[in-house]
């Protein structure tokens, strides 16, 4: 059985979240972007005032088991400020490795995932065949986003943080074709900018700051 935690990233684990940070640039298609080193990752999150601030999702082994505690997710954040709405927090990254998103979900409540079935009238719900007795099993219906796995856990952690530092707000990015990221979001409660009031993010770097600072 696997078990994760949660917890605060230390200076030795950047090793680590460079390794996940890696892993989602690939997923994202942009692993050309990612520029930043293992120390600069422990310069700039572990020093007397940090850039950034770090979660992480750690596998443990149970009982018995020889194979060591692994890094299998992270979320990256770091504090913001709304000229409308005062502090804020941001999520830079969140990244779980494939193979450990929902898994917390199916060993908790022990049931076996059948085919997934086409419901027009809700499409985000699974059919599960739940073998609560062996002589009569259930069929019943579950959100496919149930919101239970460790993704969900880590933006519980940083709306806990958000809360705790006085934070009215909770923001992060999503690219438009990770709608399975979208969906969870909206599940659990967050508000789609772009869809809502019509914003778009923009970016200077390199060289466009560079020249704008010599202006």
């Amino acid at each position: 059985m696997v078990f994760v935690q949660i917890r605060e990233a230390k200076e030795e684990d950047c090793g680590n979240i460079l390794r996940l940070i890696r892993e989602l640039a690939e997923f994202e298609e942009l692993s050309d972007q990612v520029k930043i080193s293992e120390e600069d990752l422990r310069a700039d999150g572990f020093g007397e005032n940090p850039f950034y601030y770090c979660l992480v999702a750690e596998s443990l082994p149970s009982p018995g088991e020889t194979q060591g505690s692994c890094l299998v997710g992270y979320g990256l954040y770091y504090f913001i400020y709304s000229t409308w709405k005062g502090r804020s927090i941001y999520l830079e990254d969140i990244y779980v490795k494939p193979e450990y998103r929902g898994t917390e979900q199916r060993l908790r409540l022990g049931w076996e995932k059948k085919q997934p079935i086409n419901l027009s009238s809700n499409p985000s719900l699974w059919l599960f065949l739940i073998p609560f007795n062996s002589h009569n099993p259930s069929l019943c219906l579950f959100p496919r986003i149930l919101g239970q796995g460790i993704g969900s856990k880590i933006i519980k952690k940083v709306a806990e943080v958000a809360l705790d530092k006085g934070c009215s707000q909770f923001r992060l990015s999503v690219l438009d074709w990770n709608k399975r990221a979208m969906d969870l979001y909206k599940v659990l409660g967050a508000q789609d900018l772009t869809e809502a009031e019509g914003w778009h993010s923009f970016r200077f770097e390199g060289e466009v700051i560079r020249k704008l600072a010599e202006k």
